[in-house]
């Protein structure tokens, strides 16, 4: 296995109200040689256990409702900390649809995991965790997923709670409004930033 050794590597935390999944799906990652399992059932705990050691991945059963995953995801992605707040987290469904995806993406999923899980899949997720190159940054308190690369994404340090700024191609030319039948709205100056002349701003 390419990357069985940093497997081996991962402190992986479980997050299951059910005893007997969270039981199997323990054994399991046991089996891959995980040299830490941290198994947890509430919602309150593994926070606190995260944040005094970011596990290498968590895997969270979604639940009927999402709710008891979705309130774990928010606090991390919310925590103050990077390294808390950057905690790949794979949601494990057993109703995997559309709504489910859309709403774990919003709340800041790293990937999902089908429920009752095979072997060579949970295999895929982990590796993927280990592979995944993608960028994460601060966007109103939260840290959220970006898809460009990290050459082209910038932070202002001027504010505080600037959003994230992507440079992209050069910029369209937009006609002036008629001053006569309409009122360009006051903006306020954006901060100066490093891009290139033929780069665009868009927050």
């Amino acid at each position: 296995m390419e990357y069985g050794t940093r497997i081996r590597r991962m402190d992986v935390m479980l997050i299951d109200a059910n005893k007997v999944s969270r039981g199997n799906l323990g054994s399991l990652i046991r089996d891959f040689g995980c040299y830490s399992v941290r198994p947890f059932e509430d919602s309150e705990t593994p926070i606190v256990s995260i944040i005094n050691k970011p596990p290498s991945v968590v895997l969270c059963h979604w639940g009927s409702d999402g709710e008891f995953a979705a309130k774990v995801l928010n606090v991390i992605r919310r925590h103050g900390i990077d390294a808390v707040a950057k905690t790949p987290f794979v949601i494990v469904t057993r109703n995997k649809n559309r709504q489910i995806i859309s709403a774990g993406l919003k709340a800041g999923a790293t990937h999902f995991l089908d429920d009752p899980v095979v072997p060579a899949d949970l295999i895929k997720k982990l590796t993927f965790v280990l592979c995944d190159k993608r960028q994460m940054l601060r966007h109103a308190g939260k840290m959220v997923y970006v898809s460009a690369p990290a050459r082209q994404i910038k932070k202002s340090n001027a504010k505080r709670n600037v959003k994230i700024m992507e440079f992209t191609t050069k910029p369209k030319v937009k006609p002036k409004p008629d001053p006569v039948i309409a009122i360009a709205p006051l903006v306020a100056t954006l901060p100066e930033t490093d891009a290139d002349e033929d780069d665009v701003l868009e927050l």
